[in-house]
């Protein structure tokens, strides 16, 4: 049996205990929402994280371009980058899924042939790591430019008010007389 041919087998498995991984790092009762909840209106998180993870594990399994897994990536890091998760609680849900894997392969006999397809998945998650740093950096910095701009905003509008105020209150100049 190919390692691909195991992974098909198991990838029901290998999301759900994936999903329970990611939403166990919110607080219990959000987590039990988020997993309990399926209605993608009523649990958008909830939602965002299994279909993230679903296109993620087809990435990782399989051939992705950069492009569809940058938008699977975005839709599970742009959350965590808006709630102020540091990076490495940010990310760290793509390291988990190794161990998942592990125990769940390890139910398998795991001859030679297996066992280097397993490493070559374990590395093809550390390269979906480097980029999932790069989509958190760009997240964060948009993050950072929206209360930059919201800010400016407020300094504009609260001297705009001020200038009227002023303006309403300073004396008309007398005219020739």
């Amino acid at each position: 049996m190919r390692i691909e041919d195991l992974v098909n087998d198991r990838r029901d498995v290998v999301a759900r205990r994936w999903v329970q991984e990611i939403l166990a790092t919110y607080p219990e009762d959000a987590a039990a929402l988020f997993q309990r909840e399926q209605d993608p209106f009523a649990n958008p998180l909830g939602h965002s994280v299994r279909e993230g993870t679903h296109g993620l594990l087809e990435a990782i399994f399989g051939n992705m371009d950069a492009d569809e897994l940058r938008k699977h990536l975005d839709s599970i890091i742009r959350v965590r980058a808006i709630q102020q998760f540091p990076p490495s609680e940010a990310l760290s849900f793509l390291f988990s899924l190794k161990p998942i894997l592990e125990s769940v392969f390890s139910e398998a006999t795991l001859d030679q042939g297996l066992a280097q397809g397993l490493e070559r998945i374990q590395d093809r998650i550390d390269q979906v790591a480097l980029m999932a740093f790069d989509v958190y950096t760009e997240c964060r910095e948009e993050v950072s430019k929206l209360r930059i701009n919201e800010v400016k905003r407020q300094v504009t509008w609260v001297i705009e008010k001020m200038n009227r105020r002023d303006a309403a209150s300073s004396p008309t100049p007398a005219g020739p007389g």
